[in-house]
């Protein structure tokens, strides 16, 4: 058994790729990603809720390089909580522009908190969520899986 095993480690070594085998360490990436906190205006969830079903719908039909959006309430309805991790600054720069038509509505159902940005955004994407007054965080160690 034992020779199979290393039998089977050693192919794959043969057939994939070095920069396959090797994760890229997080500080190399291109992503950029974060975390975005609001205030949910008292007894607006239901409403809120709809809306943000109509972002999602929107996001996932026209923008690819959002890898991902996840949209988090706290138990009393009243903080809201969206992860969202981008491809690039590129994709950053089209979801703000896409954001456009539902800005207005979803600014009236929530007030922005806290912004915490991770990754290298370029110019033209901190240009793009300037207005949301972000916290830009930097890594300096670890890695990604």
């Amino acid at each position: 058994m034992r020779t199979v095993m290393m039998a089977l480690v050693m192919l794959g070594a043969m057939v994939l790729p070095a920069a396959a085998q090797a994760p890229k360490p997080a500080a190399d990436s291109s992503e950029v990603f974060w975390v975005f906190t609001l205030k949910v205006q008292p007894d607006q969830y239901d409403q809120l809720k709809q809306l943000v079903s109509q972002i999602v719908a929107s996001v996932e039909q026209k923008e690819p390089g959002t890898l991902e959006y996840e949209w988090n309430i706290s138990e009393d309805h009243g903080t809201l909580t969206v992860f969202e991790r981008y491809a690039d600054s590129a994709a950053v720069v089209q979801h703000g522009n896409d954001f456009g038509p539902f800005a207005k509505p979803f600014f009236a159902l929530a007030t922005p908190t806290s912004l915490v940005v991770f990754g290298a955004p370029d110019a033209d994407a901190k240009k793009a969520i300037a207005g949301l007054h972000p916290v830009y965080m930097t890594t300096f160690d670890g890695f990604t899986r």
